[in-house]
């Protein structure tokens, strides 16, 4: 029999059986979806939830995310800093307490026993600074530049030398936060010499071989490669073919490229071959023939042609015509140029160097085939602490020494190969004002009688000079006798001569190493010598512990003063164990001096260190704020409203449980309950 329900006229019972199993289904899928919900607290749980809402928080997730990464990066920045802080503060009291030392030691009780055992104590210092100079945070050594991975100050040869590298170690701590986190022990400790500036424009020549690259161009702005027109002119109809020079690389390719272009267009256009191989000077030449006009210039912005120099020329009859200024090519030095080609204007000589560092010497030979980066190697190889570089504008060679503790020289052996390349440490050109590490030479000049207040000339008189007979002379420098050693050494001949010994002495500079030499030819048995008078010249120039060797000439050769030192904490610790070994009192002053600048760069290092760690904690302030602002969009997105949820779910049990009711009674009746 079949049961037909009052609100279901004439259905099937299976029909109504779905009808109402549906709407308690899609009550119970909601409940359950709820207690999803409320269960994860969230409000979308899945893309089909929300589409749009989905969308926007898979934004805010990934930002959320990056600001977490960029949080761990700036803690750890934020550490690395405060490591570097205490290392520097630590160095501070190491330094300060040598100078406690040197100070103590200038006092007239102490003796050579006790100075030697405060060298001792120096000595333990530059152990201590050492280890602190290779402070490392997390296996970063935070005094090694960019190059963390290894200590950045190592024992070399007596010295100390640097081998990191870079301003820093940079993370990832935001746009606003590019900087590093670590520094260089250069910064705060010094770690490279001042340089011996090469004081020579080396001015390679130009050759077909000459990468552009390497030339400045007619604008000093490189050479920028691109399309140029050529207008070839025989007087009766002129023709313009654009050439693409941007494939050329050499200054050979692009005479190359504008031949092939110039004699495809008209073969009687050039009057053989170039001349000079299509290079005069640091110039570009093209050999036009009997008739024929040829013109260049750019196209549109373009300006391939006015930095080859050839924008405005008209090349006529083999003549080239210049309608422009400034059109050399100005080539520069590199890692390719030959010593062969450099300043072919100049006379220069090759054969071999001496490079000093310390006690340690090495010897370098040059030949014209050998380029500039082959040079650098070579010195580099002698593993000397000596590097040589070529110099920011690229006209000349530096040599750097990279060795704290040591004192670094460029001479002769010999030759003159050091001074033609610009090169030696102590030659003519050399100031004098860099002797003794940038003190100088000092001299009695505009010296008084105390007793008559007068001009006394006896009191301005330097040092006194014994030849090998017993003859002597006196020098009296001014200043104007130290704008450098070509000109302290003509004084010093220019004094010989007025004593009548110009044919038996002669100032000169050692052919082997550095340093002052008085050639004597006077033949006597003494030996020669020098003694000092006033003022301090005589010992600043290396002459008071200076070497005699007989013969003809017999020879007094003067130590080098012009020695390059690295400015750092560690050499001027060294010099003052030296000072307090050897029992100096002026060596201990200077190094006393040296230790109070040593200690301001140490405290200017570490108030960028504060600076820097400052700006990170802004940094995560501002972090955290963005952070906290994104979770609060995406927790209105995502999260649940318990109080909303909470009501929904009694309403939804409520329904469910009426359905269920409903469904009961509904599908209890049958025809029975309609015709009674």
């Amino acid at each position: 029999m079949t049961n037909i329900g009052s609100s279901f006229a004439r259905a099937p019972n299976l029909l109504t059986q779905n009808i109402l199993q549906s709407g308690v289904s899609r009550t119970s899928v909601e409940l359950l979806r709820l207690q999803e919900k409320i269960s994860s607290g969230r409000e979308v749980n899945r893309p089909s939830d929300d589409p749009i809402y989905t969308s926007v928080i898979a934004v805010l997730d990934g930002r959320i995310e990056r600001y977490d990464q960029r949080l761990r990066n700036i803690q750890h920045a934020g550490a690395t800093l405060g490591t570097l802080d205490n290392a520097l503060n630590n160095a501070t009291e190491l330094a300060r307490e040598s100078v406690a030392i040197a100070s103590d030691q200038l006092n007239t009780t102490s003796d050579a026993v006790t100075r030697r055992n405060q060298a001792v104590v120096i000595q333990s210092l530059l152990t201590e600074l050492q280890s602190t100079a290779n402070t490392n945070y997390l296996d970063i050594h935070v005094f090694a530049g960019s190059t963390t991975s290894r200590a950045p100050i190592q024992e070399f040869r007596g010295g100390y030398r640097y081998v990191g590298q870079g301003e820093g170690l940079r993370t990832d701590i935001g746009q606003e936060l590019d900087l590093p986190i670590t520094i260089g022990a250069d910064l705060a400790f010094g770690a490279l010499s001042t340089r011996v500036e090469g004081d020579v424009d080396l001015n390679p020549g130009l050759t077909r071989q000459t990468p552009l690259e390497d030339v400045r161009g007619a604008r000093q702005r490189g050479v920028s490669l691109g399309q140029i027109n050529v207008t070839v002119d025989d007087g009766v109809t002129p023709v313009t073919i654009t050439v693409d020079l941007s494939q050329a690389t050499t200054v050979g390719d692009a005479l190359d490229i504008l031949e092939s272009a110039i004699r495809t267009q008209d073969p009687a256009a050039l009057d053989g071959a170039y001349p000079s191989n299509g290079v005069v000077g640091e110039r570009l030449s093209i050999d036009a023939a009997a008739g024929y006009t040829i013109t260049f210039n750019d196209i549109g912005a373009g300006t391939t042609a006015q930095d080859l120099g050839l924008q405005g020329f008209n090349f006529i009859d083999g003549a080239p015509v210049n309608t422009n200024l400034n059109q050399d090519l100005d080539p520069e030095l590199s890692d390719r140029t030959l010593l062969g080609d450099l300043n072919p204007a100049v006379a220069r000589t090759y054969g071999d160097i001496l490079f000093r560092n310390g006690d340690a010497v090495g010897v370098m030979t040059t030949d014209p085939a050998m380029t500039i980066g082959q040079l650098r190697a070579s010195v580099a190889a002698l593993d000397l602490g000596i590097r040589v570089e070529i110099n920011g504008d690229g006209r000349a060679i530096d040599v750097i020494n990279e060795v704290s503790g040591l004192t670094m020289s460029v001479g002769e052996s010999g030759g003159t190969a050091a001074t033609t390349l610009g090169i030696r440490s102590l030659s003519d050109r050399t100031a004098t004002s860099v002797f003794n590490f940038g003190k100088g030479v000092q001299i009695a000049d505009g010296e008084i009688d105390p007793v008559t207040g007068l001009p006394d000339a006896n009191r301005n008189v330097d040092f006194r000079v014994t030849l090998t007979d017993g003859s002597t002379f006196t020098v009296d420098l001014v200043e104007a006798d130290l704008v450098d050693v070509g000109a302290l050494l003509t004084k010093i001949n220019a004094e010989a001569a007025t004593a009548g010994l110009g044919a038996v002495f002669n100032a000169t500079l050692a052919t082997t190493g550095n340093g002052i030499v008085f050639e004597d030819s006077s033949g006597g048995a003494g030996q020669t010598s020098v003694s000092n008078l006033n003022g301090y010249a005589a010992s600043d120039l290396g002459l008071l512990n200076a070497t005699f060797t007989a013969g003809a000439p017999a020879t007094f050769a003067a130590e080098d003063r012009a020695g390059v030192r690295v400015d750092s904490i560690f050499s001027t610790l060294v010099e003052l164990r030296n000072a307090l070994d050897a029992n100096s009192r002026i060596g201990i002053q200077l190094a006393g001096e040296r230790l109070e600048e040593d200690i301001d760069r140490i405290v200017r290092a570490r108030a960028l260190v504060g600076v820097r760690a400052s700006r990170v904690d802004k940094g995560e302030d501002r972090v955290t704020e963005a952070r906290l602002l994104d979770e609060e969009i995406r927790s209105g997105l995502r999260d649940l409203d318990y109080t909303a949820a909470a009501t929904k779910f009694s309403l939804l049990e409520l329904q469910r449980q009426a359905g269920l009711a409903t469904a009961s009674r509904v599908t209890g009746l049958s025809l029975l309950d309609f015709l009674g």
